[in-house]
């Protein structure tokens, strides 16, 4: 082998200015930069469109499930009301869990926000 061909070899040995080299490693990284927020445009794209089908069926099973539950409520004060013989008492007695439970959460609710309330 000749000492040309071992010189070009060399990484010490290119011709250009410190100053072109900066140059082209800000238009490499910038052209890398460019590619990088595209992929990630074309990735979130996807992903929100994925997200927005999921919301949409998530939402569509909450909303069944709230009218099955109000469908059973209703069944069941139904089915009271012909076991009692009076539909207000059997309404009465199917909606005493949730009133007992409004209660609570209104009373729990109540003293935590009197216990964050700044003294003054």
């Amino acid at each position: 082998m000749s000492e040309q061909t071992i010189q070009e070899g060399q990484p010490g040995d290119d011709p250009r200015t410190t100053a072109v080299l900066i140059l082209v490693a800000i238009r490499e990284a910038s052209a890398h930069l460019g590619k990088l927020l595209r992929l990630a445009r074309t990735e979130i794209r996807g992903n929100l469109r994925m997200l927005a089908l999921l919301v949409l069926l998530f939402g569509g099973a909450l909303l069944l499930v709230l009218a099955s539950l109000v469908l059973f409520l209703l069944a069941l004060r139904d089915a009271l009301a012909a076991l009692i013989g009076n539909d207000a008492l059997a309404a009465l007695i199917v909606a005493m869990p949730f009133v007992a439970a409004t209660a609570i959460l209104t009373f729990l609710g109540l003293r935590w926000m009197s216990l964050r309330a700044p003294v003054g």
